[in-house]
């Protein structure tokens, strides 16, 4: 029976932490079947070895730049068997397998790239649904909440650094939080819903805006929830209309299919004189 090793990830999205374990395993020649992964402070069921004590036995493996960015968005997804997948897929690879991301038939890389793409989505969504509003009393300073599925707020943090530069502001989640001072990005533990401002003076401006532009004709809820889905309406002061808005739909379109046409009015230039 083969020598079981285990290997931490902390934190457990790290990139840098779950890539200087899988090389050192690899370099030690410790196969994927003998390797036990544990995500952050995670207890071993079964004690083992830590793989970073293991001796050396060959060179660094060669994986192209493909399989790093692919790991790099796999490691946000929650499912702690990432880890164990990423390392078969790294041992194939160096093994050989060079074109083995090319395999969709592949169950690891089919199961590689669901992963990636749950984090692409929420990444997506983190991006659309976070409202960020100012905190009272304090000019440029703003706070917002989300409640993300993935450990994706070091993945989006720089978006929001580049598109909000010119302002402070903070983003909460449960596990993460992230502060931008005006000149860096500073990530901190998570937070509580409550530290996020309750009564945002905007709030009323997105419903405003958001009651004008709904098109009840071209109401469709389930492709609607589908851009929007229902988890996320608590975190959006907009979607508190929804269920008014939507209830009034079939009514509203009775009463404009009704109006009698009308020649739309064009206002004309005079000719210059």
């Amino acid at each position: 029976m083969s020598q079981r090793w285990q290997a931490r990830v902390s934190p457990e999205w790290s990139l840098q932490a779950w890539r200087a374990a899988a090389r050192h395993a690899w370099q030690a020649g410790v196969p994927p079947e003998s390797l036990d992964w544990l995500a952050g402070d995670a207890l071993a069921l079964i004690p083992a070895a830590e793989v970073l004590d293991a001796p050396i036995l060959r060179a660094a493996p060669k994986v192209p730049q493909r399989f790093v960015e692919l790991a790099a968005q796999v490691l946000c997804h929650h499912d702690t068997q990432r880890f164990a997948l990423l390392y078969r897929l790294l041992w194939r690879i160096a093994g050989g397998e060079r074109h083995l991301l090319s395999r969709m038939t592949d169950a690891d890389v089919r199961q590689a790239f669901v992963y990636a793409k749950a984090v692409g989505r929420d990444s997506h969504k983190m991006k659309a649904f976070v409202r960020f509003c100012e905190l009272p009393g304090q000019c440029d300073d703003f706070v917002a909440w989300f409640e993300p599925e993935h450990w994706i707020v070091d993945r989006v943090a720089p978006f929001f650094a580049r598109r909000f530069a010119g302002m402070r502001w903070c983003l909460l989640t449960p596990y993460r939080s992230v502060r931008w001072d005006g000149e860096a990005l500073q990530y901190e533990p998570g937070a509580e819903r409550a530290a996020a401002v309750a009564d945002d003076p905007m709030a009323q401006l997105w419903q405003t805006y958001y009651a004008h532009i709904f098109n009840p004709a071209r109401l469709n809820p389930r492709m609607m929830q589908q851009e929007m889905p229902k988890k996320y309406w608590h975190l959006l002061p907009e979607a508190q209309l929804l269920p008014k808005l939507i209830g009034e739909a079939g009514a509203k379109v009775a009463e404009m299919t009704s109006r009698p046409w009308q020649p739309p009015k064009r206002r004309l230039r005079k000719p210059p004189a």
